[in-house]
């Protein structure tokens, strides 16, 4: 770089790209995020996350200690177990996370957060640099700077833009015209309910270990997880400024069920349905289920109720890097099948972060070090987006004679420690 300091601009004030923000705030470096949410409460709603060692390690490296320990503070019980059942809640599989690799590691280790509350984190210190309200339309490459151009017809300028804008990112439209998703056919249907004392008598008590997968014999399959607050969490909210007792940051159930679009017998666009109609779809695929199940459907709050499309990414071959690059779903958006997504978008926030800080010391010139990252955000992102469409393709597989098999095996593996320890994940 030059002798002035580099500028970066952040185009989507996501978990990723607040991620970076922070970590090039703290790292000295000139940044701004331009964000198409009016307001910073825009967007205080979504489901739990979780946050696997590696998701926990591109945090900590980017957060200010500050803001570490109330990341590190405010995060949901894990007790780190993850089970397979039948639709009649017959246990197919239990994997219990082995601690002696991740439990007792003080970063490094898998948790259960709020993307309430880590959206809350992640925009502390920011109040200065995020700048809301700001809808991308375009961006220009001049000699050595690149501008951006928003609908309100404002520009801004950097060095370097970052496209952290999503799925649907109108950074990668433009950059890269052959990466844009595709839409797999699969949706995702459903919401959450209060975690309160009649709830929770009617939860699976596998589901206190750990999240569960429903696997019944139509090509279908449900995950079910709880979303509570660790003790003492709540002191570290009133920090942020959240009073749990006024928020939507509480502690829920949730409750997902993916099929292919056809097999859940929509009437119409089910994107224009509302929640009681999507809540009577959801009944009936699940009528012949266990009657606990049921009734937590029963119980699903109307207004939360949602469908998703499930889009994925394919990969893209690899392209000249210029001062122009991209992070998270904007260019390796990937299926929810394996809760993967927010940790490879953390990772990348991370690992752009050391580059473009290597860059602005004068370690290395600033296309070498964008195309440093590039190059290994390729492999392991398209690694990662190949691995949840497979998930995503094995759970809502039309069922034959291979899915019989592949419940033995799990029965088999459950019952026998030492094959059961070989499926713990990392």
């Amino acid at each position: 770089m030059s002798e002035r300091t580099l500028s970066v601009m952040i185009i989507g004030g996501g978990i990723g790209g607040l991620c970076l923000a922070q970590g090039l705030k703290k790292a000295g470096v000139k940044v701004a995020v331009y964000e198409r949410d009016e307001t910073p409460a825009s967007r205080l709603q979504g489901f739990r996350i979780h946050v696997n060692p590696s998701g926990s390690l591109a945090l900590h490296d980017c957060l200010p200690p500050e803001l570490w320990m109330l990341f590190d503070k405010t995060g949901g019980t894990f007790t780190g177990g993850f089970t397979m059942m039948t639709e009649q809640l017959s246990e197919l599989l239990h994997i219990a996370i082995d601690d002696e690799r991740t439990g007792n590691h003080p970063v490094a280790r898998h948790r259960s957060v709020s993307r309430i509350t880590l959206r809350h984190i992640l925009l502390r210190g920011l109040e200065e640099l995020v700048h809301f309200n700001k809808r991308f339309v375009r961006y220009e490459e001049t000699a050595g700077q690149v501008i951006a151009h928003f609908a309100d017809g404002s520009t801004a300028e950097a060095d370097v833009l970052v496209a952290a804008d999503g799925v649907n990112s109108r950074v990668r439209q433009q950059y890269l015209l052959d990466a844009e998703p595709i839409d797999t056919g699969v949706m995702i249907l459903g919401g959450k309910l209060r975690l309160t004392d009649g709830a929770l008598a009617l939860l699976p008590p596998r589901l206190l270990d750990g999240p569960l997968m429903i696997m019944p014999p139509e090509p279908a399959s449900a995950f079910l997880a709880v979303w509570k607050r660790a003790p003492g969490g709540d002191r570290y909210m009133r920090l942020l400024g959240i009073d749990r007792e006024n928020s939507e940051d509480e502690d829920y159930v949730i409750f997902g069920l993916g099929a292919k679009r056809e097999s859940f017998g929509f009437g119409s666009d089910p994107l224009t349905l509302q929640g009681p109609e999507l809540k009577d779809v959801f009944r009936r695929k699940v009528s012949r289920w266990h009657p606990m199940l049921r009734k937590l459907v029963e119980l699903l709050d109307d207004n939360e109720m949602e469908p998703t499309r499930i889009r994925t990414s394919r990969p893209v071959d690899a392209w000249t890097a210029t001062r122009v690059t991209l992070l998270g779903d904007a260019i390796h958006s990937m299926t929810p099948y394996r809760g993967i997504g927010a940790n490879i978008a953390l990772k990348d926030a991370a690992m752009l972060c050391a580059k473009l800080t290597e860059a602005a010391c004068g370690e290395k010139p600033l296309l070498t070090a964008i195309g440093e990252y590039e190059a290994a955000m390729r492999e392991y992102g398209f690694a990662a987006v190949a691995s949840s469409l497979q998930a995503m393709e094995q759970s809502t597989a039309r069922r034959g004679r291979g899915f019989v098999v592949a419940k033995t095996a799990m029965r088999v593996m459950n019952a026998v420690p030492a094959l059961r320890r070989r499926a713990m994940p990392a």
